[in-house]
């Protein structure tokens, strides 16, 4: 898949298919993926080995969108942005220096 002919329709979709969340990390993507497959692989499958090969196919597609998405994604390094993808209790930590750092009843 070339990075051009990503539209969010198609990733969106993509991540619905690998059943994702609306943010992971790059790691939460590939267990989710090593999970479907194995699900739906045509050697492991309990389904009409047609069916598990199609869904298979379809996984495979999914996760090769998702990834030139990640790939190419821009990330942004300013801090506010830094601090919106930090796990939530640094994010509540940062908020909270933020809003009373200075505050003398906090120093």
């Amino acid at each position: 898949m070339d990075k051009e002919m990503l539209d969010p329709e198609t990733v969106h979709a993509a991540a619905k298919v690998l059943g994702l969340g609306e943010r992971e990390t790059i790691e939460d993507i590939k267990k989710t993926y090593r999970e479907h497959v194995k699900r739906w692989h045509p050697d492991n499958c309990n389904d009409d080995a047609e069916t598990c090969r199609k869904k298979t196919e379809e996984i495979v597609n999914a996760y090769e969108i998702v990834m030139v998405y990640c790939t190419h994604y821009r990330f942004s390094f300013k801090k506010d942005d830094i601090i919106r993808n930090l796990p939530v209790a640094v994010r509540m930590n940062e908020q909270w220096k933020k809003q009373f750092m200075d505050d003398p009843l906090w120093k």
